[in-house]
Parts: structure tokens; sequence; C-alpha cells
């Protein structure tokens, strides 16, 4: 949702309440939160870095917010990775800027500028990503170097996770979990109550991982029921 100020607002639900809400806009090559209140545990995190996760997909590198020196905000600010930059006056309180530089690997929505790339990766043709960019695509990306690639269809009554592919230089560090919360979160988003993904020698290895995020091995498969195990993307970032 867009305001007038040409802010994006986000609201956190919590059996059909509102449990949170988040302010932000990019400006200058960074995200810059206007806003963020919560009521609920956890649910100011969740918000911030669902904040933070837009950002990197649209290849922001910094999120930034100001808040009253000495209160609580900076305290949870600085557990969440925030440092103090500078210092402001403007209002009644003095207010302090933390910045929080955001990782440069990440697993981020395809660019049509990620084609050649994709196309490598998964042997289909460069025009179906530079022309569609197409939607339930996941890039995982080493700042702006593509370096895997998973995605979410639809098949009939199912949902099934394509890939994840991965260069062999970037197995084995926790990608391939969050490329996979990436496709069920696009999957969940699109109604889908249970999600497959095929045993692949590149998860095998990780069934203990995939199990704490309530993936069940059933034969040559992981499957995941959706209701019982929503996506966790901010434990990710």
């Amino acid at each position: 949702m867009l305001i007038q100020t040409g802010s994006t607002v986000l609201v956190a639900e919590d059996a059909g309440a509102i449990a949170g809400v988040v302010a932000w806009h990019h400006e200058d090559g960074s995200a810059v939160i206007d806003f963020l209140a919560s009521v609920r545990p956890r649910a100011g995190r969740a918000l911030l870095r669902t904040v933070e996760r837009r950002a990197q997909d649209r290849g922001l590198r910094l999120a930034r917010i100001a808040v009253v020196e000495g209160s609580r905000a900076e305290a949870a600010f600085a557990f969440w990775g925030y440092t103090p930059v500078a210092r402001r006056s403007d209002g009644p309180r003095p207010l302090l800027v933390l910045e929080r530089r955001l990782p440069l690997l990440t697993v981020r929505e395809v660019r049509r500028s990620d084609a050649e790339a994709l196309a490598a990766l998964t042997g289909r043709d460069p025009w179906f990503f530079a022309a569609l960019a197409p939607p339930g695509w996941y890039a995982a990306a080493d700042g702006e170097r593509v370096v895997g690639a998973v995605w979410a269809e639809r098949r009939g009554s199912s949902w099934q996770v394509g890939g994840p592919l991965l260069l062999e230089a970037y197995r084995g560090r926790g990608l391939e979990v969050w490329m996979l919360e990436r496709a069920a979160q696009y999957a969940a988003m699109h109604g889908a109550q249970h999600i497959r993904a095929a045993a692949s020698p590149l998860l095998t290895p990780l069934a203990r991982d995939l199990e704490d995020r309530g993936w069940r091995r059933e034969g040559d498969a992981f499957v995941r029921d959706l209701l019982a195990f929503p996506p966790r993307l901010e434990t990710l970032v």
C-alpha cells in the first residue's frame, strides 16, 4: 500500500488483528524507514526484515532509521544489527540515525538483466527471462552476480519447487534453505496449502535443517504443509 507521501506501508497481522505496521521509502540508494510500531512480540522484527528483503530485491544496500536517542527503539535496532551514523536535532528531541548494511548474498526476485546468467543455470532460452521476468522465480545473488535460481510453479492442483540450482562454490552455506523459503512463500501467497521439492543431491544433506522448517521426506521428495508450517523468511536475513 502506498500513502500520499510515496512511502510503502506494510501491516503485520496476528489472528486477524493488526500486530504491527511499518512505512518506508527508498532514497539515494537506501531504504529509509519512516516509522515502525508493533504490539506483538516479534512483529516488529518480522516487518523490519520484510523491508530489508524488499530493499535487497530493488538492489538497495543500506537500511536507515532515525530514533530518539537513548530510547528502547535505539536498543532494539542495535540488537537487530543497526549502528549509529549521525545525529539530528530538527525536532523537540535529539534523534540518532541508525544504519545497517544489507547482506550482499541474498535471494531476490529475478530481473530481466539476469537473463543470461539464469539461462546458463537452467538451460532455458534467455528470452524467457528477458521478456517475461517470470513471477515465482528467485535468484540467489552475490552482489550483482547471479549464483543460483529457484522457482515455484503450479501443476494442476499441486505446487512444486523448481530447483534449487546453485553454483558449486555457494553450496552448503545455507542458501539452499533460504531459496526454498522464498519459493514456499510465493506458493503460500497464491493459495497453496502444500508444496513439494525433489530430494535432490543438493537438498538431501540438509534434511535436518529442512525438517526444522516443516519439510518431511516422502519417497523422492520433501513435502511441506504450508498451513502448519508457514514460511519464516524474517529469520534468514
